[in-house]
Formats: C-alpha cells, sequence, structure tokens
C-alpha cells in the first residue's frame, strides 16, 4: 500500500517576493481561487481510498491569502469527504493571524510546515530585513501557540556563501527546534528558458553545486550540531545519518504517489511542477481526475523516475539512504558529488574542494 499525497494550490497570490519562485510572476500576482466544486472533482477517485494513507497540504502562492473562510471550508470539505485523511499547510510565516493558529489546531493536528532562505526572498517592497524579521516573528508565533512547525531551509548559493554560523545564529535566534534542508534550484532561471529532456522531465539546475551544498551541510553538522543539540534543535537529517535510517528530507520516485492541484483546475504531480504547463496531466474542468491518472505524461515521468536512480541501486552502497536524491535533479552536477550526497552518508567530515583526493568523476558511480 502506498502513500499518496495531494498538494493543493489553493492560489498563486503571493504576499512575498521570492525571486527564485517556481510559479511565475504573474501568477503570484493574480486572484485566481481555488472553488469547491474543483476540489470536489479532486477528491472524488479511489486514488485517495486505495492507498495506506493520504496527505493533503494546503500551499500557493500563500495559502493564508485564501482567508479563513476558503480554507475553513475546504478542510472541512476534505474531512467529511476523506475522513481517515490527514491534513497540513505551508505558509512564508509573513502572516500568521489568530485564525491560522485556530484552524491548524482544529484541522491539522497542530503542525505546519515553511520554507526559508538566507538570500533572494523580500517582503512585496522589496525588503530582504523586512522578510526575515516579519518570519522570524511569525515563526516563533506559531511555536509559542503549540504549533509545530519544521523550517525547510533553501540551501541557495547566498545562503552558503554567508557560511554555516550565519544559519546557525538565526535558527539559536527564534523558538523553533526542527529544521530541515532543501536543494536550491533556479526556477527564475528555467522559467525565462524552459527546457525538458525526452521524458517530459523539466531540466533543472542548482544555484550552488552539489558539491557545496553537501559541504555546507557537512560543515554545519560537524563544527554547529552540538552547540543547535545542547539548545533542543534537532536537524532530521543528521539524526538519520547517526542512526543509519532513511533520509526524509528527499521526496523520492514520487510521480506515482503526488498529486498537484492549481486553483484553475490543472494537475501535474510534482508540486514544484505548479507552473510548467509541459508537466500537465489535464485539467478538472474538462476531465475527471481518474482519466488523468492514465494522462501518457504521468505514466512517462513514473518510467523515467525509476530508470534515472538504476545505477544507483546497482552500484551505490548508500542508496538505501537517500534513495537517489529528489527525482527531480539530475544524479551528478559535474561537481564531484552526487544529489544524494555521497560523501555525506560516510559520516566523516567533507573536505575542502582543493584538499580532496577522491573527488568523484561525475560519470561514475562511488562503490
Amino acid at each position: 500500500m502506498r502513500n499518496v499525497v495531494g498538494f493543493i494550490n489553493v492560489t498563486r497570490r503571493c504576499n512575498v517576493d521570492c525571486h527564485r519562485c517556481y510559479l511565475t510572476k504573474e501568477h503570484r500576482r493574480n486572484d485566481v481561487f481555488l472553488t469547491s466544486e474543483i476540489l470536489t472533482s479532486f477528491l472524488a477517485s479511489p486514488f485517495w481510498t486505495q492507498s495506506e494513507s493520504s496527505l493533503f497540504i494546503w500551499e500557493g502562492g500563500e495559502s493564508v491569502i485564501a482567508g479563513p473562510e476558503r480554507l475553513r471550508e475546504f478542510s472541512t470539505q476534505i474531512k467529511h469527504t476523506l475522513p481517515a485523511s490527514k491534513q497540513t499547510m505551508v505558509t512564508n510565516m509573513y502572516s500568521v493571524p489568530d485564525w491560522l493558529i485556530n484552524i491548524a489546531h482544529e484541522f491539522y493536528g497542530s503542525r505546519i510546515e515553511t520554507t526559508f532562505a538566507l538570500g533572494k526572498k523580500y517582503s512585496i517592497d522589496g525588503s530582504d530585513e523586512k522578510y526575515i524579521r516579519r518570519f522570524k516573528y511569525g515563526l516563533d508565533r506559531i511555536w509559542d501557540a503549540g504549533i509545530t512547525s519544521p523550517v525547510n531551509v533553501e540551501v541557495n548559493v547566498e545562503t552558503i556563501n554567508a557560511g554555516p554560523k550565519a544559519l546557525v545564529d538565526f535558527m539559536l535566534s527564534t523558538r523553533c527546534k526542527m529544521w530541515e534542508f532543501d536543494l536550491s534550484i533556479d526556477f527564475e532561471a528555467f522559467l525565462r528558458h524552459p527546457e525538458y529532456d525526452t521524458n517530459g522531465y523539466p531540466i533543472l539546475k542548482s544555484t550552488a553545486s552539489y558539491y557545496e551544498y553537501w559541504s555546507y551541510l557537512s560543515e554545519l553538522k560537524h563544527n554547529y550540531y552540538p552547540i543547535l543539540k545542547d539548545q533542543g534543535i534537532l536537524i532530521g537529517a543528521f539524526e538519520q545519518v547517526d542512526a543509519g535510517h532513511i533520509n526524509q528530507q528527499f521526496n523520492v520516485q514520487r510521480e506515482m504517489d503526488f498529486l498537484t492541484l492549481n486553483p484553475d483546475g490543472t494537475v501535474t504531480t510534482n508540486p514544484l511542477f505548479s507552473d510548467m504547463k509541459e508537466t500537465y496531466l489535464g485539467s478538472l474542468v474538462t476531465s475527471q481526475l481518474d482519466k488523468l491518472l492514465r494522462a501518457k505524461p504521468r505514466i512517462k515521468r513514473m518510467l523515467a523516475e525509476h530508470n534515472r536512480t538504476k545505477i544507483c541501486r546497482i552500484n551505490c552502497r548508500y542508496y538505501g539512504i537517500c534513495r537517489g536524491g529528489p527525482s527531480h535533479a539530475p544524479v551528478y552536477d559535474g561537481s564531484g558529488e552526487c544529489v544524494g550526497g555521497y560523501s555525506f552518508w560516510r559520516g566523516q567530515p567533507i573536505q575542502p574542494y582543493n584538499k580532496r583526493t577522491d573527488i568523484i568523476p561525475c560519470t561514475n558511480v562511488p562503490a
């Protein structure tokens, strides 16, 4: 039995300006909102009931912009239609009204999620300082209200260049006790010049090399994590390295299990594909979800995901941890490190690039 996830973009509109957002700037300014009729069509499929569990994640744009009436109506609709399912939301913490706290307790099991980056995130009027200040205030307010909200840090090149201490200092300045990390993708560049491979996957590039990304996390873990743990802060990826468990920071090979609904009724798989029309399975305005599930683009990408990690499954001793890394990113980028972090999982600090003697050729897989 599978665990399926429905990402619901209740709106694409946003109240912050993230320069590398996976949504176009035009969509982040419009006022199209999800309707109850489209949501009904999205829920009307055995896809949600024939799996071991189903989770619905309210997203945007910024989901808070939809307002309390819409979010309460839609959350109630899911609760009544699929009572065994779970719900949560992703918010950017820029605005945390009382009603959001109430809905999180009532519908989302007192748990929501957020994202953060030290760079390329601004308020609508162009201030990165204002964005960071408002984020911290909202994050602290959520934790003070008894809501667990892990922060997924977008480790972009700006964050890496600032050094781990800058992020550690920010972590310690907040009340948040759970942090994770995401590979930063330059969606701004992709949306300007979109390219797709023969399987229909977008060709996405990270803002920093895989080597830089994993070296940054290695330095953070070995030099600063004891300090964070002393303050009650846990980083799941670091704990799983020590425990030898599967690393939950990766959502891999999920074309089969992920569906994303846009407010206009269009459906894709990975939520990062929300504004990539070439990945759309179709629209619930003109078709039923079960028909979209049989769409050729979905089947083709499912097969591509499986084939993408074949070389990792056969040759890499750490495949059981990272499962090949996120499926929307290539396994190698030519930097001497793989997307799944081979060197990191060995448990030793990653040496500075100019001092390493074990650089992994990007055409080979580590044995």
